[in-house]
């Protein structure tokens, strides 16, 4: 999706010349986005957005993208959000690599059903990370951060769907149990049906890799790190497992702080001490 010129407040970035990405480590949706642009060997300037310090809150970022979230694509000024229209519109660029989008009309109603189940699970992936990877504490947003988010996104109903989100969490201190049981519901289903997929090919549009192994890849990692024990869907951990064999796909996940080295390991490690993991959480649902 291309955002209108006049939309565009932060008028900087419209003469930023060839590829820059706005993201942040930790947000899957940069993770699909950057995932593409190494299998592909595209460029790009990088522009880390601070999510922990409220960086796509602030009017510099909201002058680029009005929802305040991550990514956002800008090319030769021009400014593209969505990161799965962003993955379409990186695939039309000139590379010496395939393309990982529909050659036929078969494979374009597979995809198009898959990234729309795939992109609709986005809160459901939201409650997991926060639920199980770091403590609320560490991520909930100050009434001050979310006021000032509401009254500049006043006409923007997206992002008043995610101030709303995060003062709920906040509320709470947390997800809730209802939120965790719907996500890993949404999960199951999901890697169950991935599952029968994968039982007689490699790859989830059959015998090449696409845009489908790469979405569908951050949100299984994203629950493996969280502790979703994907063993017990045998396909989708073999398919798993030989991605994570792909230069490209150990770069993105191979992470470069204390967060992803230290902290979420330890912080999964206590869970699952204390059974409140998201394993046992499967476990018990099961």
């Amino acid at each position: 999706m291309i955002v209108p010129s006049s939309d565009i407040l932060t008028q900087e970035v419209t003469s930023w010349t060839g590829l820059t990405l706005l993201h942040a480590e930790m947000s899957s949706c940069s993770q699909k986005v950057r995932l593409l642009m190494r299998e592909k060997g595209l460029d790009y300037t990088s522009r880390p957005i601070d999510l922990a310090a409220n960086e796509h809150t602030k009017p510099w970022y909201l002058g680029i993208n009005a929802r305040g979230v991550v990514p956002v694509l800008v090319h030769d000024g021009v400014v593209h959000i969505e990161s799965n229209d962003i993955l379409a519109y990186l695939d039309g660029l000139p590379s010496s690599a395939p393309s990982f989008f529909p050659t036929n009309e078969a494979e374009q109603a597979r995809v198009e059903a898959s990234l729309a189940l795939e992109d609709s699970m986005h809160t459901a992936l939201r409650v997991v990370t926060m639920g199980f990877m770091v403590p609320a504490r560490f991520t909930t947003k100050s009434e001050k951060v979310l006021a000032r988010w509401e009254k500049e996104g006043a006409t923007n109903p997206n992002r008043l769907k995610e101030v709303k989100w995060w003062r709920d969490f906040a509320e709470h201190k947390g997800v809730t149990q209802a939120q965790t049981q719907q996500a890993v519901t949404q999960y199951i289903a999901a890697f169950t049906t991935l599952d029968e997929e994968l039982a007689d090919q490699d790859w989830l549009l059959g015998d090449r890799l696409s845009v489908l192994d790469i979405a569908w890849f951050i949100a299984a990692h994203r629950l493996v790190v969280s502790g979703y024990p994907l063993h017990r869907h045998a396909n989708l951990n073999a398919w798993y497992k030989r991605l994570l064999k792909r230069d490209s796909f150990q770069q993105e996940t191979a992470g470069s702080t204390f967060l992803t080295h230290f902290f979420i390991p330890l912080y999964t490690g206590i869970r699952r001490l204390l059974g409140t993991s998201l394993s046992t959480v499967v476990r018990k649902m099961s």
